[in-house]
């Protein structure tokens, strides 16, 4: 009984120093409609993009190792409410209301308004003002509204490569589109259409909402960002899909 005792007693003790060693885990949430650079999800797996080499990053920058779960837009704020994930990266808090803990900025990002060389050149974003220009459905695009008001025409598409396909065939005549997108897909020649010069829509420094039941700190988050900007992963990281 005591030799038995005295065994069970060491596997204790094992597994006990063991523990620490396994990694504790960063449950990052992604939104399932993402294209890349931001993502490539197949299956329900994460396989590359932005979201993947930031999340991984900063779980290495916290010492945990980086998980992801891929969910619809609509569910991310469910899914960091009821902790099935710590957080997500690439937004504002106006885009996703909740009672999460924002972190300082993960990136700048743009997006743009372009026109084909074989329409007229708009000179501002008043010039599209009663034109069709491509959307992406249930995006708000506030600063053009705010410009445009009652003429500002949408012409609602799942997706951007969707509306780059549109643009390309000549359906529509303009789109709103992320230069970060357009920049990845000019790099890998899969949008080779001449453009008049982009016009700016918005510019916008993303960041992470932390989930108010995770157990990472908002400090540790800032910390880790604020090193990793200090390095300069994160800026290679755009440099990378650009």
């Amino acid at each position: 009984m005591t030799r038995k005792l005295g065994c069970w007693l060491a596997l204790w003790l094992a597994l006990l120093w063991l523990a620490p060693l396994q990694a504790a885990t960063l449950r990052v949430v992604v939104d399932d409609s993402t294209e890349m650079p931001l993502a490539e999800l197949r299956d329900g797996l994460l396989l590359q993009g932005w979201h993947k080499d930031v999340g991984e990053l900063l779980a290495a920058r916290l010492g945990r190792e980086a998980e992801f779960v891929i969910r619809p837009r609509k569910r991310l704020p469910a899914e960091l409410n009821n902790g099935g994930a710590d957080m997500v990266c690439g937004y504002k808090p106006e885009w996703l209301p909740g009672p999460f803990a924002w972190s300082v900025p993960v990136a700048d990002l743009s997006e743009v308004l372009i026109t084909p060389q074989r329409e007229p050149r708009p000179r501002s974003l008043a010039a599209v003002a009663g034109q069709p220009v491509g959307t992406v459905l249930g995006f708000r695009y506030p600063e053009l509204e705010a410009v445009l008001g009652t003429r500002f025409i949408r012409d609602d598409a799942p997706s951007a490569e969707t509306n780059l396909d549109k643009l390309a065939a000549g359906r529509i005549p303009h789109v709103i589109i992320s230069s970060l997108y357009l920049d990845y897909q000019r790099k890998r020649g899969r949008f080779k259409l001449p453009l008049h010069p982009r016009l700016l829509v918005s510019r916008s420094q993303v960041r992470c909402a932390l989930s108010p039941g995770s157990r990472i700190e908002l400090r540790q988050l800032n910390a880790a960002i604020r090193t990793l900007q200090a390095e300069g992963s994160l800026q290679a990281v755009l440099r990378h899909y650009r």
